[in-house]
């Protein structure tokens, strides 16, 4: 067999495979399990009632994971449906995979910790009731499974074959698969869905998504962000422009943000070189709009520290708060980043 098959590709029977399936398949029950559980502790009002996370700074974390992990989840397994059982698969995909399944299980366990951090504190203790002990009851096998999922990523990172000299930066990205993925599924019995996979694999097209990747992902998110916010106001009523605009605006930067670091995690869309100037915009646009949701969570926090009272208890207080953080973030952020190198790849040997 040849250096780049060992390499570059897991042949069939090698160790790394099925400790990876293990580590999906353990990743995605626990995505699973946690969702019903972050939809039944946030949207059932019953059960929301006695939670000691029912508030922020707590209540922020779970908002925002419990959209993000089942999406991880979701593009996860279908990526995961290419890797055939019978065949060589390619280093990066499964490594990619990996990666999104271990961000998505460490979503999850954050999330936990954050719940733990809740019952420590006694948050809210004056709301609990009698299902609050199984609340805290029902994060023990939740932990549990989250405590597997990070053994087992790491036993299947550890059994993955070191990339080949010089090909470090070798591989596809997630574009790459977007047409194999489509043909996979329709190709066989469409007419119309191979007609729709032929422009997802020509170049000119994930080339230009590619390019546009931070605006594209800024629109996705500000999409999110709308959506969100119009369904509060449907089920709780109108709050008014100003707050509307605000909640569109946090959801919108935790999501712009998410997008922007999983680009650079997990490899979404492998972006052209860019000048440090722009290098430095894109990553300080990332930390100004991850800083919204933050200084949502933190907001008292944040106006105890300027000595202005106990607690916000205006939306103008709030917006303030919240669009001066992430501004100040931002500009601090630009700054060090335009001063710092960029990371430059190991020479090929």
């Amino acid at each position: 067999m040849s250096s780049n098959l060992t390499h570059d590709h897991l042949e069939v029977g090698h160790p790394a495979r099925p400790a990876s399936a293990a580590a999906l398949l353990t990743s995605a029950a626990g995505a699973a399990a946690f969702t019903l559980f972050a939809y039944l502790t946030t949207q059932v009002r019953v059960v929301r009632a006695g939670s000691p996370w029912q508030d922020d700074p707590y209540d922020a974390v779970v908002t925002f994971t419990m959209f993000f992990v089942p999406l991880l989840g979701v593009l996860g397994a279908a990526r995961a449906r290419l890797c055939r059982r019978d065949r060589p698969l390619p280093r990066y995909r499964v490594e990619q995979v990996l990666r999104a399944s271990l961000v998505c299980t460490l979503l999850v366990a954050a999330t936990l910790a954050t719940d733990w951090a809740a019952v420590a504190a006694r948050a809210d203790r004056a709301s609990w009731d009698g299902g609050t002990p199984w609340l805290i009851a029902s994060l023990l096998p939740l932990t549990g499974v989250m405590a597997e999922s990070l053994l087992l990523h790491r036993r299947a990172i550890r059994r993955l074959p070191r990339p080949a000299p010089g090909a470090e930066d070798a591989g596809g990205d997630w574009l790459d698969d977007l047409a194999p993925f489509v043909n996979l599924l329709a190709a066989p019995r469409s007419r119309a869905g191979r007609a729709f996979a032929a422009p997802l694999g020509r170049g000119e097209v994930l080339g230009f998504v590619r390019r546009h990747f931070s605006p594209l992902a800024a629109a996705a998110a500000l999409a999110a962000g709308l959506l969100v916010a119009t369904g509060l106001a449907s089920g709780e009523g109108w709050p008014g422009v100003l707050l509307f605009a605000m909640e569109t605006a946090v959801f919108a930067g935790g999501t712009f943000a998410f997008v922007m670091i999983c680009n650079s995690v997990l490899r979404l869309a492998a972006p052209p070189p860019v000048s440090r100037t722009r290098r430095a915009v894109r990553i300080a646009t990332t930390a100004g709009a991850l800083a919204l949701p933050v200084s949502l969570a933190l907001r008292d926090t944040v106006w105890r520290l300027l000595g202005l009272g106990d607690q916000v208890d205006s939306i103008g207080q709030w917006a303030a708060v919240t669009l001066a953080c992430a501004v100040l973030t931002g500009a601090l952020t630009f700054g060090v980043a335009a001063v710092m190198p960029a990371a430059r790849p190991e020479a090929r040997k």
